[in-house]
């Protein structure tokens, strides 16, 4: 006797494969098919993006990369729990969460033609683990739904989490308002910034009372973050400016350069800020994000001076408030009489205004050969100044 089998039936026997099938199509595609390189996501999407965030169109456009890249990574881990729906508990969760990380660092390998970068093993490791635990809540339980939630808050607050003391605050305002009272006295140029270092670092040192290196260092850089590098530093550390001052803040940062030049004094501050408001990583990311903005269609275009300027901010940040003693020993450099060289080495031969295609063509994105070339010696130069190293 034969018996019909139904389109259910068929289905059924189907839905095993179906998972594990769309799962190996997607790595497959994620390993071989380019994905959007930088800055250069869809037009249809970047501009989608910038209507909603109402945002410029270069951060639009690095948003719409990195939010691509995030979602075809978390692909992975949504992939990966439906094909294990039917195993229990104990074994899908951690194989989930173990293997998602591993199968999308392995695609970025094989896509990049290199290891990945840290910050692109930090996509895509976060990428992969929320949509693990996204996937696990879709078909396993109320448990993982929560998990996610708190995973995602977490990322959300510790993303967003700066924010500085009161006695911070009191001692970089009045350091501040110290070398905004002696402005008239600064030279322009170089030699006004490496004066203003000097005086910044000694006076919060002397306003402390000598009592916390690593606390006086903080003040000064966030003193000098938002004097050289931008008032909304304040901002950023979650505190009030004076308004009533930032004529004279822009007419001081004005006429401050760093190397001949005024918009390096400015990266360098920031950047060091950000390390004392966060951390040395994000301070680094949103120096290289920087330049990837300016690498878009309208921008100044990628520039290793400039990410050079950030890097050095962010090594002298670091170095002035890792511990006691590193601080002291930026005190006593400083002591002694600080140049230009102490803090910042030569910019010549470092390519600039490289447009974003010339970027991707010529020196094969963040992950080139060329370009590893260029940071390694950006890093061999920043090796030189003694300001911006840690005490051994």
């Amino acid at each position: 006797m034969r018996y019909n089998t139904s389109p259910e039936d068929r289905y059924a026997k189907f839905l095993p494969w179906a998972w594990p099938l769309g799962l190996l199509t997607w790595c497959v595609l994620l390993c071989f098919v380019p994905d959007p390189r930088p800055l250069s996501a869809p037009g249809l999407f970047v501009d989608a993006t910038r209507a909603v965030l109402n945002i410029s169109e270069p951060a639009s456009r690095a948003v719409s990369t990195i939010a691509l890249r995030a979602i075809g990574l978390a692909a992975i881990g949504i992939l990966l729990a439906l094909c294990l729906k039917q195993a229990p508990n104990k074994i899908a969760i951690p194989v989930v969460l173990l293997t998602s990380p591993a199968i999308a660092i392995l695609c970025q390998w094989i896509n990049y033609g290199y290891f990945p970068i840290f910050l692109q093993l930090q996509l895509g490791i976060a990428s992969a683990l929320v949509g693990a635990m996204l996937g696990l809540a879709i078909c396993r339980s109320w448990i993982a739904g929560c998990v996610l939630s708190v995973l995602l808050f977490g990322l959300y607050f510790w993303g967003t989490s700066t924010g500085i003391s009161n006695d911070l605050t009191e001692d970089s305002r009045a350091t501040g308002e110290y070398l905004l009272a002696n402005a008239a006295q600064i030279p322009s140029g170089d030699e006004g910034f490496t004066q203003l270092v000097e005086m910044a670092f000694l006076y919060a040192e002397d306003n402390s009372h000598s009592t916390d290196a690593v606390h006086a260092n903080q003040a000064a850089i966030l003193a000098l973050g938002v004097i050289l590098g931008q008032e909304r530093i304040a901002s950023v550390a979650k505190r009030s400016i004076n308004l009533e001052r930032v004529d004279e803040l822009n007419q001081l940062r004005s006429r401050i350069t760093l190397m001949g030049r005024n918009d390096l004094a400015r990266h360098y501050w920031v950047s060091a800020a950000l390390v004392v408001l966060s951390d040395s990583n994000r301070a680094a990311a949103v120096g290289i994000g920087k330049e990837m903005m300016d690498a878009t269609e309208g921008g100044s275009g990628f520039s290793f001076v400039d990410l050079m300027a950030d890097h050095a901010g962010t090594m002298l940040a670091t170095a002035a408030t890792k511990n006691a003693a590193d601080a002291r020993r930026i005190h006593s450099i400083v002591q002694q009489g600080i140049v230009i060289a102490d803090l910042f080495p030569s910019i010549e031969g470092l390519p600039e205004g490289i447009p974003g295609d010339a970027f991707q063509s010529e020196y094969g994105g963040l992950g080139g050969a060329k370009t590893r070339g260029l940071l390694s010696d950006l890093e061999r130069r920043l090796q030189t100044c003694p300001a911006l190293l840690p005490s051994k």
